[in-house]
């Protein structure tokens, strides 16, 4: 039969209003109620039919959910097991099988991984279900751990108001005014990130525009007393401060294929290009780009 219960969380957010939505029970694991959605399915492409419902967790008048079905809760809670059982812990469990690897060709160490892993699996499906198994599954890598986090968000100004791990030690009012003073932690930090990042993109931007001007004036001294460009960008910029026209095909050929233009003391102008393709050919245009700009040059320091 259906019942209204309390959702810790709504959308995500701490439900301090207490609204309520229809569950009905599932079972009781240890000391704590379980209950499921009622109505369509949680999940629409269930691996079985055990897969298809999250499974809310009971404490005191709340409810919440790890996002767990009865499906991961038995083959989780029974992996937790068979590896505390059969190996002592995780890096037991990875020593067993490099043992398992050594001395071995991939033939062997495949076939006799293949086969302990389907000894786990068996271990798992049959204890996995088991209600003490689960219980302590629960216990350690849900409630304590939330707990944890909980306790070191108020005791010693951790980053997480855990309502979960709150709610468990009853002290959500608590875990409310603590998640608000980290908040305002957390928006302070974030402002003054903010702050030093813009301030460092307006260094970066103000260097880079320092080092372009300085390119600049260097590249008027060339395009007088003479000397070799070796960016075609440069070149672009120049003819841009200077009113010189270029078509936009020629444009687009000095910013691509112009790798470096020789500008003689006496004023005459010469170019290498990046060859592209078998049929590139050199462009006529770009020398009276060169020659204006130095024109222009030319006439601004005479004035």
């Amino acid at each position: 039969m259906a019942k209204l219960m309390k959702p810790l969380f709504i959308n995500g957010m701490y439900n301090k209003e207490g609204k309520r939505f229809r569950v009905n029970y599932f079972k009781t694991v240890g000391d704590y109620p379980l209950w499921i959605e009622d109505g369509k399915p949680n999940k629409d492409y269930a691996r079985n039919p055990q897969d298809k419902y999250y499974i809310y967790i009971q404490v005191g008048e709340y409810i919440f959910t790890n996002g767990e079905t009865e499906f991961d809760l038995i083959q989780r809670a029974g992996y937790m097991r068979v590896e505390k059982e059969w190996y002592g812990d995780f890096e037991g469990r990875n020593k067993f099988f490099d043992e398992l690897r050594k001395d071995k060709t991939y033939e062997e160490y495949n076939s006799l991984t293949r086969e302990q892993i389907n000894k786990e699996q068996v271990f798992i499906d049959e204890y996995g279900q088991k209600e003490d198994v689960q219980a302590t599954y629960l216990k350690e890598t849900c409630i304590d751990r939330h707990i944890q986090n909980w306790i070191d968000a108020r005791d010693n100004g951790g980053n997480f108001a855990d309502f979960i791990g709150a709610l468990c030690l009853d002290e959500l009012d608590k875990c409310q005014e603590v998640a608000k003073v980290l908040k305002a932690e957390r928006q302070e930090k974030e402002k003054i990130r903010k702050a030093e990042i813009a301030e460092q993109r307006t260094k970066e931007a103000e260097e880079k525009a320092k080092a372009e001007r300085l390119l600049i004036e260097e590249t008027e001294k060339t395009f007088i007393n003479g000397g070799i460009i070796k960016d075609g960008d440069i070149i672009v910029k120049l003819a841009d401060k200077y009113n010189v026209n270029i078509p936009i095909r020629t444009r687009g050929w000095i910013l691509n294929n112009l790798a470096e233009a020789t500008i003689a003391e006496g004023g005459s102008v010469s170019y290498r290009y990046w060859k592209r393709s078998k049929n590139a050919t050199g462009s006529q245009k770009v020398y009276d780009v060169l020659f204006e700009i130095r024109s222009a040059i030319q006439n601004k320091m005479s004035a």
